[in-house]
């Protein structure tokens, strides 16, 4: 049977907001931004000023560069917003690749990245960005 690699992106998309959900002990969702189906350069998810882009694939261990120029394109409408790539294959774990510069303010070369396993990126959003998690939280006030 053929795979829909739509339905398998966004599958996965899902999984990383629930998964958000449960590792940064979150109150409110974090849902998939529906309107990336027509604008291009929109992450996946937004976590605070976290750009997410989300990419899962069969077989490999290094994702392609294209994959990181996407975040980095959904990013640049503002400033402020942090890239991060979460991808995984097939019989491996779940990595984020991110601006080594998003967690050592001292690095300006922002072509530097780190590729983190998820339970490090979890621990490295918990101890470094909570004011993310409290834009994430505020959003969803009345």
């Amino acid at each position: 049977m053929p795979v829909n690699s739509r339905a398998k992106g966004a599958n996965f998309e899902r999984e990383i907001g629930n998964l958000l959900v449960k590792d940064l002990n979150l109150i409110n969702p974090v849902k998939r931004i529906l309107e990336q189906t027509r604008t291009k350069e929109l992450p996946d998810l937004r976590l605070g000023r976290w750009c997410i882009e989300c990419k899962r694939y069969g077989d490999g261990g290094e994702p392609p560069k294209e994959w990181w120029d996407q975040v980095l394109r959904s990013c640049s409408q503002e400033d402020s917003l942090i890239p991060a790539l979460v991808y995984k294959f097939n019989r491996r774990p779940i990595k984020v690749r991110i601006l080594a510069s998003s967690i050592n303010s001292e690095i300006k070369d922002n072509l530097i990245t780190i590729d983190l396993l998820w339970e490090d990126f979890v621990k490295i959003i918990l101890e470094l960005f909570q004011k993310d998690i409290q834009l994430h939280e505020e959003r969803f006030q009345v």
